[in-house]
């Protein structure tokens, strides 16, 4: 049987109808071309408008922007976090100009709360420290910083942190366990006025010359050299652990104490002469556990061991509890 002849006119036809079919393809994309066109000189249009358009913040001088950055932060003695919702670094991902502001805020970079826990990390926290510090420019610095490392990590920030004791005014190392203080004949923190210290307070031995301290929170009492402070110009004192001894001196050099609170462990001897503490408004006492299987006392009995009615007459005010005073 013999193939079948190809029929030329049914070619030409679909030949045909697929060049009319491409022409109409391209009416069609010329149109849309028409349309893209008239879409994007819109947009452009619109963008021009918008771009002359001033918003009512970007009016404000930058000492009012820079001002309500530094109402931003957290009240003292509330520290701002390295990142996130509260940290100053926030203010620098809003637009170029407020970035540009908040660098050039000193205040912003002088509250500076860092915790070293990871050895990994603790180049990189340092660089943020430091960063801050020279942001900071010749603002005082409120500083808080932690660490349970070992020493042989913390040289370089030991150092970092003692170059700017002539600008620290707060200093809290209540989390932080091996600060190396200088073993300098005295120590010169000429614009302290709160200190806050944990167990480094064991590393402190030379004098502190602290014109303007005031505040000062203290872990321990035991370890310390009775002439590290200038106890008698301390108007707020915590001691969360001390002795029946140690109580007695430190009542008598605290002659212009207003607000104070004390844990004791009752343990040592208690000698206490005539006191005047003519300033106190707040006395805060709590007890210290006893070890082992002696009975814990209440702190009742032990404002009765320590006889605090010899100047009982001269507080406004005694509280039984914790509370917070620095």
């Amino acid at each position: 049987m013999a193939p079948p002849t190809p029929d030329p006119s049914g070619e030409r036809a679909a030949r045909a109808a697929d060049r009319s079919r491409i022409a109409h393809i391209d009416a069609q994309i010329l149109e849309l071309d028409r349309t893209l066109n008239s879409l994007k000189e819109e947009k452009d249009s619109l963008r021009d408008r918008l771009a002359t358009y001033t918003y009512p913040v970007l009016t404000l001088p930058n000492e009012i922007v820079s001002e309500i950055f530094i109402q931003f932060l957290p009240t003292f003695p509330q520290y701002p976090p390295p990142i996130g919702l509260l940290s100053p670094y926030l203010l620098c991902q809003i637009c170029r100009k407020w970035r540009n502001i908040a660098l050039a805020t000193p205040a912003l970079w002088s509250v500076i709360s860092l915790s070293f826990r990871k050895a990994g990390r603790v180049l990189q926290k340092l660089r943020y420290l430091q960063t801050s510090i020279e942001r900071s420019g010749s603002c005082r610095l409120s500083l808080k910083l932690g660490t349970s490392l070992d020493q042989e990590y913390l040289a370089v920030l030991n150092h970092a942190v003692i170059n700017h004791f002539h600008r620290v005014e707060y200093l809290d190392l209540s989390s932080w366990s091996g600060f190396e203080f200088p073993t300098d004949t005295e120590l010169s923190l000429p614009c302290l006025r709160g200190l806050k210290l944990g167990y480094c307070i064991e590393e402190l031995i030379t004098p502190l010359v602290t014109p303007l301290l005031q505040h000062v929170i203290l872990r321990t009492f035991d370890a310390l050299p009775s002439s590290t402070f200038p106890w008698f110009q301390l108007t707020v004192i915590t001691v969360l652990w001390m002795k029946l001894d140690e109580y007695s001196y430190l009542v008598n050099q605290l002659v212009n104490v207003v607000h104070c609170r004390l844990r004791i462990y009752p343990t040592g001897n208690l000698s206490l002469g005539d006191i005047t503490l003519a300033h106190l408004k707040t006395f805060i006492l709590e007890n210290c556990m006893y070890f082992g299987d002696n009975p814990t006392p209440t702190p009742s009995g032990i404002i009765a061991t320590l006889t605090f009615c010899r100047y009982a007459d001269r507080f406004r005010r005694l509280k039984l509890h914790s509370h917070q005073l620095f």
